[in-house]
C-alpha cells in the first residue's frame, strides 16, 4: 500500500486496537475486471468475506461479519521498484 490508503489502514488500526477490535479470518478475493490508465490501473472486485470480521480482543466475541459479495474497487499505482501496490480501496456494495 502506498498514501492514502497506507495512512487510511494505519489509523483504523490504532483505533480498533483502543477499542479492544481485531481482526478474524480471510478473504477471497475474485477479481472480475482490471483497467489500465497511464501509470495507474483500476482493479474490481467481488470479494468473500464471510468468513471473516471483527471481534473483542479481550473476550473474543465475535463483533460483526462480511458478505459472500463485497463488490470493491482498487485504485493501483506502479511504484519505482516497478510493484504495484494499492492507493485507495472503495467499497461499492454488497452484491456483484
Amino acid at each position: 500500500m502506498v498514501d492514502p490508503q497506507l495512512s487510511r489502514v494505519l489509523q483504523r488500526i490504532d483505533k480498533m486496537r483502543s477499542q479492544h477490535l481485531t481482526t478474524y479470518g480471510r478473504i477471497i478475493v475474485h477479481v472480475k475486471k482490471v483497467q489500465f490508465a497511464g501509470s495507474g490501473a483500476t482493479i474490481y472486485d467481488c470479494q468473500d468475506s464471510r468468513d471473516s470480521g471483527l471481534l473483542n480482543s479481550i473476550t473474543g466475541k465475535k463483533v460483526n461479519r462480511g458478505v459472500p459479495q463485497g463488490n470493491t474497487k482498487a485504485l493501483m499505482v506502479k511504484s519505482s521498484d516497478g510493484q504495484w501496490r494499492v492507493s485507495k480501496s472503495i467499497t461499492i456494495g454488497e452484491g456483484c
